[in-house]
């Protein structure tokens, strides 16, 4: 019975470090967001440029580092928004004296998350 528990929890153990490896993408970042259940694509776009210029920047130093400064220019098409049911996937464009970076910004409204992945 012991070398069954001890073999048990060694696989519970790497399947659970393969799940964080997983989660932790060096390219995403995922953030607390608003809750958005009641928004259309353009609120959705808003909201995301908001988030980003006065959450994200401010705490990102690697973001205003390859871009160049502090105050970029940062906008979203509402056009190329898409989603349903609460879950959007927002196309970001963050524009810099050095650099542009380009996000698709995932967010569930339900779960009151957004998932920043770096294109």
């Amino acid at each position: 019975m012991n070398k069954t528990g001890a073999l048990f929890c060694l696989l519970l153990l790497a399947g659970s470090a393969s799940v964080q490896a997983v989660s932790q993408d060096p390219h995403s970042k995922t953030v607390k967001f608003p809750h958005c259940l009641k928004l259309d694509a353009d609120g959705i776009a808003a909201s995301v440029k908001r988030d980003y210029q006065q959450n994200r920047i401010v705490r990102w130093a690697e973001d205003r580092q390859k871009i160049g400064q502090a105050d970029p220019v940062v906008w979203v098409d509402s056009n190329e928004v898409v989603g349903n049911k609460g879950k959007w996937k927002v196309p970001l464009t963050v524009r810099g004296k050095s650099a542009d970076i380009r996000y698709l910004v995932q967010v569930d409204c339900a779960a009151g998350s957004a998932s920043y992945q770096q294109q």
